[in-house]
């Protein structure tokens, strides 16, 4: 007698199909996302050291549009000088119609949303109406009636000297990162622009006087601390943009440095080394941003090994 195995019925064989489709599948798609992190964090670090070697507003608001484009539908650049706001750049349009873009002017009051970035400093999200970013910027720019857009300030030396304007699906992480950093690009070049020259001398051991008191800062303690507060706010934000499922993963476990325990510790240091050994009237800004941005001002979030402020 002969045996023969039986074969498998079609309600069997769908499921193996089915099963072998769901995995090829899993595997192509975790494939493809590999290779868009890997494409985005080489657009980025190419965008970053673009911008490092960048001269001059126009430059680096050039540089910075291209950089972003990827991570918005619509990016603008605009300078800001005594509250007047005037368009710089715009990615993807032709020529003419940048031209026209580069006419466009308006006084801050006149949008709120620009007027807010202005005076605080700090990323606006607002609705895209003539009240919010002015009359001839929503005649220009067409957006819908429930279009929102995200102004990133470029500020130096507290004072805000342009404005990056992103409309339509944003990632705020990256162009928040691209953001700070054009500024502390922007700044250092005006730092050396102030710096005087002077001929090479033998360093000398010098006795300076008591730290001023916080509200009193000499300018160059001042610039130091806004370099530290910006030094802060990106090591945060990359954070953000590289380690998402780690950030997630603390948060929920109330334990954002052992999530996170590499580059925080490797950000501290940095931060001991550049700033806090560099004028005895530095505050921990590191701590403060890990505070505000990680831990959403929960201090119980950052865990209990974390080994606290540096000062």
């Amino acid at each position: 007698m002969s045996s023969y195995a039986p074969s498998p019925s079609p309600r069997n064989l769908f499921s193996e199909l089915e099963q072998l489709l769901q995995t090829e599948t899993e595997a192509r798609v975790s494939a493809r996302v590999r290779a868009a992190e890997r494409v985005q964090s080489e657009h980025l670090n190419q965008s970053l050291r673009r911008l490092r070697q960048a001269a001059g507003f126009a430059e680096i608001a050039a540089i910075l549009c291209d950089a972003c484009a990827p991570f918005c539908n619509d990016c603008a650049i605009f300078r800001v000088d005594n509250n007047v706001v005037t368009g710089e750049c715009r990615r993807g349009t032709d020529r003419q119609t940048n031209a026209g873009f580069r006419e466009v002017h308006f006084a801050a009051p006149e949008a709120a949303a620009f007027a807010g970035a202005i005076e605080s400093r700090e990323p606006v999200v607002a609705i895209c109406s003539a009240a919010e970013i002015s009359p001839a910027l929503h005649d220009l720019f067409g957006h819908a009636v429930d279009d929102k857009t995200h102004l990133f300030p470029l500020t130096v030396d507290r004072t805000t000297v342009g404005i990056l304007y992103t409309a339509g699906a944003v990632e705020n992480a990256a162009l928040e990162l691209l953001a700070q950093s054009a500024a502390m690009v922007l700044e250092y070049r005006q730092e050396a622009r102030r710096k005087p020259v002077h001929a090479a001398t033998p360093d000398l051991l010098r006795i300076e006087p008591a730290p001023p008191a916080v509200d009193s800062l000499s300018p160059e303690d001042r610039r130091l601390h806004l370099r530290a507060q910006r030094f802060a706010r990106v090591q945060v934000a990359e954070m953000r943009l590289y380690r998402p499922d780690a950030v997630k993963a603390g948060r929920a476990r109330g334990d954002l440095y052992s999530a996170l325990q590499e580059p925080i510790d490797s950000a501290r240091q940095a931060y001991r080394q550049t700033f806090v050994s560099a004028t005895p009237t530095m505050a921990d800004y590191f701590h403060e941003e890990l505070l505000r941005t990680l831990a959403n001002n929960n201090a119980a979030w950052l865990g209990e090994k974390y080994p606290g402020p540096l000062l």
